[in-house]
């Protein structure tokens, strides 16, 4: 039977309370922080991060330790340092990106459109076989 968290007071629970955010509980079902998970997995996880800081360790002292078991994967975000950086930049000049293209692509339709048109509401030049053809089109309606 797993033992039920007693979550240490002051500044052990504090070190508690910021682990237990950090880190994502490895039971392997939906990804959720040690806080949020409510398997068995996550509460055996919870009693050893509240005994880690009730014996002194740093909130940062147990992510660390479990950085070091588990690597990267067992934090929740990550750390915006070097190729990480990309997780926490990258959708915006994704959407930077597509925007200007958009922006580009909309200028272009416009700037197509008023050359088609032509100014004054009149009109414009038709290549001679296409006016033929569409005076006889116009002709055969009648």
């Amino acid at each position: 039977m797993i033992p039920l968290v007693v979550v240490p007071q002051g500044a052990a629970g504090r070190a508690y309370e910021q682990a237990a955010k950090a880190l994502l509980c490895d039971c392997g079902c939906n990804p959720q922080s040690i806080k949020d998970c409510a398997c068995s997995r996550a509460e055996e996880l919870r009693v050893s991060i509240a005994s880690d800081a009730a014996s002194g360790k740093t909130g940062d002292q147990i992510i660390a330790a479990y950085v070091a078991k588990n690597g990267q994967k067992i934090l929740v975000a990550p750390p915006a340092t070097g190729f990480n950086l990309v997780a926490w930049i990258g959708p915006a000049i994704g959407l930077l990106g597509m925007t200007l293209v958009m922006v580009m692509v909309i200028h272009r339709w416009r700037r197509s459109s008023r050359l088609v048109a032509s100014p004054g509401g009149t009109a414009a030049v038709l290549d001679p076989a296409d006016l033929a053809r569409l005076n006889k089109d116009l002709e055969e309606m009648r």
